[in-house]
């Protein structure tokens, strides 16, 4: 039998730290990092990691974020673009 190497990506991390997040990467893997603490800001990520595993809800949020960035043509109006739709109104 050959000895053969398996690639495998981590889906959970444990932090030391007190602050959860989230990584997505190009191809939409999702990887979290959540403290053992479990307090809201961890469960708010985990319930977002659970979220995006239903790809048509993931596929819906994808394409209204893009809906909001039309027009939006350059590097620095995408990024502002983005700044204005995330300040608290």
């Amino acid at each position: 039998m050959a000895n053969t190497l398996k690639y495998v990506r981590k889906k959970l991390y444990i932090t030391d730290d007190s602050i959860p997040a989230i990584a997505i990467e190009p191809d939409l893997y999702v990887r979290a990092g959540l403290t053992h603490e479990m307090k809201d800001n961890d469960l708010l990520v985990l319930g977002l990691v659970l979220s995006l595993k239903n790809h048509k809800w993931r596929n819906t949020i994808i394409e209204r974020a893009k809906s909001k960035m039309i027009g939006a043509s350059t590097n620095t109006s995408r990024v502002t673009r983005a700044l204005e739709l995330i300040q608290d109104k």
